[in-house]
């Protein structure tokens, strides 16, 4: 994530556990913004200050121009991850809400709908001993969450993480990739929005947030969408039929829809008829994710291992799991990992070189 920040020219204040804190020129933001693959959110900090009580944050929540963000034709959401001072979240989001209404009420404004799911305007309420932060989403939805799941599948894998996912296997757009235990295809349509937008992913979201549109309204966003591939290179399957129903019905939602080529398969009988070189890039079954017995799995990763070495020699391996044991029957060298959490889990990306070529 901090790589990726400072690849936009944004300077890097600070970074906590709540997340990394930047600032830079109106224009490096907003491309962060439209291109970042690893964000869940991206929020514009309005205040951080003290407050040792309810009442003190209150008066200084009220302080803020809330009439500039939220109008009678919009709803907004607030959500709140407070400790300390201010440490009933519940209690602070109703504190919040109060100065939001009232600043709006003593501006005559009309007011808005309030609503605990999906809202136009996400505010976030942090706090930490006696400072808060309150923050305003540019995305209104997460920017993680883009909008194209409308089914998830069992146990689907986040966009941001399917990013690093590819990220960590080195993909570049028009290169040779294949998910042989797709799911409801998360890696794949990711790489293929990078390849459908020129790489600005999160270009629609944006375009329809009220926020985004407020605080930047003379950006005018790009049109620009590469056509069909002449050859498919963005390959899925899964021994699952309602698997690749999910994920043809959201590679549509996505409009990458001929850009992958999705399929029913077993992984365990797949042939590379790909080419010498390219990237396999998967979120296989575990335990405690799946609820299938252990030794199957050992048995089904100690046979994926060996389809690996016959098949895919000369190509790069990349995967998600969270049960590490598991990893050691692929049989392979390890080239680099990162840790995570995934699903509330301790997780690895872990990537492989394929040894020797067919």
């Amino acid at each position: 994530m901090e790589q990726e920040i400072q690849s936009f020219h944004l300077k890097i204040d600070s970074t906590n556990r709540g997340g990394v804190f930047f600032s830079g020129k109106k224009e490096d933001v907003i491309q962060f913004a439209i291109h970042t693959k690893f964000a869940s959110r991206v929020n514009l900090q309005l205040i951080h200050d003290n407050a040792e009580t309810y009442e003190e944050f209150y008066t200084k929540a009220t302080e803020l121009p809330w009439e500039k963000y939220i109008g009678p034709n919009v709803s907004f959401r607030i959500d709140a991850e407070t400790k300390d001072k201010l440490k009933n979240s519940e209690f602070t989001m109703h504190r919040m809400k109060d100065a939001i209404l009232d600043r709006l009420r003593a501006k005559k404004v009309p007011l808005p709908e309030i609503e605990k799911r999906m809202a136009d305007i996400t505010i976030v309420v942090r706090s930490h001993t006696d400072r808060f932060s309150i923050e305003l989403s540019l995305s209104g939805d997460p920017v993680g969450r883009r909008g194209y799941r409308l089914h998830a599948g069992s146990a689907p894998v986040r966009e941001p993480i399917a990013q690093a996912m590819l990220e960590m296997s080195d993909w570049k757009e028009g290169e040779t990739l294949v998910d042989p235990m797709c799911g409801s295809g998360t890696v794949l349509i990711e790489a293929a929005l990078r390849e459908r937008l020129y790489g600005e992913i999160n270009r629609f979201l944006f375009a329809e947030s009220p926020v985004f549109q407020i605080l930047f309204p003379t950006y005018v966003f790009s049109e620009r969408k590469k056509e069909k591939p002449s050859k498919p290179h963005l390959f899925g399957y899964d021994i699952d039929v309602e698997a690749i129903r999910i994920a043809k019905e959201n590679a549509y939602e996505a409009g990458v829809e001929d850009f992958v080529h999705f399929e029913v398969g077993n992984c365990l009988t797949l042939k590379n008829s790909f080419g010498p070189k390219g990237h396999l890039v998967t979120n296989p079954p575990y335990g405690d994710r799946i609820g299938k017995p252990m030794e199957d799995l050992r048995e089904m990763y100690f046979q994926f291992g060996r389809v690996l070495k016959n098949e895919f020699g000369g190509w790069k391996f990349t995967v998600l799991c969270a049960d590490f044991s598991l990893l050691g029957k692929f049989g392979l060298k390890e080239n680099k990992h990162i840790s995570l959490k995934h699903a509330n889990l301790k997780a690895k990306i872990v990537d492989y070189e394929l040894r020797g070529g067919k």
